[in-house]
């Protein structure tokens, strides 16, 4: 990670500088200096994995041509932050999530602010300022696009139309989360496994790679790898995730302790808990798995159970995952960034938060 965290503060600096330059053509509004301010600050508070990993993949491909187009690669790293962003700041009010990076999250804020200040329903006030901000971010990743120059006309277009397919696809994803946690069926693992594809695998590492490749003009061949290996890194990824959002604590994790048990999210963690466990374990699980009031001790079994019967299978898939993720980058063939991807590959695997 330490290339990503590098490029972190290079995309951090020029982020920032984008958006103040953005925010004076609305100082005029009433309420756009504070909406930029939180953008600000949930944009750099993030890993900048999928800016920074764009980054390291062009500069590790070509040197020459990353020192002649730095600024508009910069541009693009910029607009997959903030389309990130714009997608987190949603999916805290969809999952009902006080909690990103150990704030309080964006809808949050406001609904504290509103019921600081004795507003009307301050539920209703934080949800839909914090739709309005999530909606900001991506016109402002839009704008971020505009700026590029030095790439050409078609492959600045290239890039948009690569980036516009791919956030609509991740949206599809964020549906069938909805669906498959509001249903009060169990979901097939066919359909988990196409939300975590989409969901979170695809635009996290997928995309960036892709985007990498067609900038780098690599065979059709070579960004087909990269994609097939930023696949398996982002279902690698997303499981960890989960795992953290069932065990770890909050401090950890950054979002409310044993978030997905309370949300009652239908993981593969959850797919597999609940095809294994006896009648009275099942009962005891589907009366309380959701359940926002659930209490400490009711968790403490929960988790009991995902420890014994899900985590030995998860450990095998994550095996699985990674064996073949190796197998891709040999197939790729680009020694440039080989060690890049199989430190990607490691960090994905060992990462606790």
């Amino acid at each position: 990670m330490q290339q990503i965290l590098i490029k972190k503060q290079i995309i951090d600096g020029f982020l920032l500088n984008f958006l103040k330059n953005e925010e004076v053509k609305f100082q005029k509004q009433e309420l756009a200096s504070e909406a930029f301010a939180k953008i600000k600050d949930f944009v750099i508070g993030g890993k900048t994995i999928r800016g920074g990993l764009f980054l390291a993949v062009c500069e590790a491909l070509n040197p020459n041509k990353f020192a002649d187009c730095q600024e508009d690669f910069l541009q693009v790293a910029t607009a997959l932050e903030l389309i990130h962003s714009g997608l987190l700041i949603h999916d805290d009010i969809i999952d009902q999530d006080e909690k990103r990076r150990g704030k309080s999250s964006v809808w949050h804020q406001y609904e504290e602010f509103a019921s600081n200040k004795n507003y009307k329903d301050p539920k209703n006030y934080g949800q839909s300022l914090a739709i309005c901000v999530g909606n900001i971010a991506f016109y402002l990743a839009n704008q971020s696009l505009e700026q590029m120059s030095s790439l050409s006309n078609e492959l600045c277009k290239k890039i948009k139309q690569i980036i516009n397919q791919e956030i609509i696809k991740t949206n599809f994803a964020e549906m069938l989360d909805s669906k498959i946690t509001l249903n009060k069926e169990t979901p097939s693992l066919e359909s988990v496994k196409e939300m975590y594809l989409f969901k979170t695998a695809r635009y996290t590492f997928s995309l960036p790679l892709y985007l990498a490749g067609v900038s780098n003009e690599l065979s059709e061949y070579q960004i087909e790898k990269l994609i097939q290996f930023g696949e398996k890194l982002g279902l690698i990824f997303q499981i960890k995730d989960d795992e953290m959002s069932l065990f770890a604590s909050e401090a950890v994790s950054g979002k409310s302790f044993a978030s997905d048990i309370r949300e009652g999210k239908k993981t593969i963690f959850y797919l597999y808990l609940i095809n294994k466990i006896n009648d009275e374990q099942k009962d005891f699980l589907l009366k309380n798995y959701g359940n926002k009031k659930i209490n400490k001790n009711e968790i403490e079994q929960i988790q009991e159970l995902f420890y014994k019967y899900s985590l030995p299978k998860i450990k095998i898939l994550i095996s699985q995952f990674e064996n073949e993720a190796k197998e891709i980058i040999q197939q790729t063939n680009l020694p440039n960034i080989t060690k890049l991807l199989e430190d990607m590959l490691a960090f994905n695997i060992n990462r606790s938060n």
